[in-house]
């Protein structure tokens, strides 16, 4: 019997992590909804900080330095953290009726959208020369785009429930988050590919 509670990853799933916060939401009546203004600027900060981790990435593939690898794991935790934080303030908005509310929100929404297509294109790209660098890449990095993956869907579910399902934004958020969804596991399908393309896959799985 499938569980809908855990995720195939061993993870929580989009629906536990949701239900998790809205009882947190619910014990917790002092913290308020977030204004629109508000949801614009904590997507826009979630936005930088995937264009970072882009930069990051590129960096060290580019210039074949492996020091930076704990850098690059901790920003994918440092993005976990930062989405999980909004979800449970978030969870509390309203449907936002007011265009101009939306078309803030939406274009907010699309920027932090279009840092995860580039962050999960770089890491993708960079897959080969990671593994080369640092053979614990085979698998933690892997671990952490699964991790992000399932806070980054649960916010984008909260993000497009703002929407009233007959607005235009919401067919189109919801298209959007199925690309992110797609573009997640075309990154860690690049990942097992190029594992499977080394003479030693997962080396180094025994020693960590």
């Amino acid at each position: 019997m499938k569980c809908w509670l855990i995720s195939p990853r061993g993870g929580l799933s989009r629906t536990l992590l949701v239900l998790l916060l809205g009882v947190f939401a619910s014990l917790t009546p002092s913290i308020a909804a977030m204004s629109p203004p508000e949801i614009e600027q904590a997507c826009n900060s979630l936005a930088r900080m995937a264009f970072d981790l882009k930069d990051l990435v590129n960096t060290v593939a580019t210039t074949r330095n492996p020091g930076p690898f704990q850098d690059i794991l901790d920003e994918f935790g440092d993005i976990s953290d930062s989405c999980l934080s909004n979800i449970s303030v978030m969870i509390r908005s309203s449907v936002m009726t007011n265009q101009q509310d939306q078309q803030l929100i939406y274009e907010a929404y699309s920027n932090f959208v279009q840092g995860l297509f580039e962050l999960m294109d770089a890491v993708a790209v960079s897959a080969p020369t990671l593994i080369v660098l640092d053979k614990q890449a085979e698998f933690r990095i892997p671990s952490a785009i699964h991790e992000v993956a399932g806070v980054v869907d649960a916010l984008l579910f909260q993000l497009t429930a703002v929407f009233p399902t007959t607005a235009s934004y919401s067919q189109q958020a919801s298209n959007q988050k199925s690309q992110v969804d797609n573009h997640f596991r075309q990154a860690v399908h690049a990942f097992h590919l190029a594992t499977a393309n080394t003479g030693a896959p997962y080396s180094n799985t025994t020693t960590v």
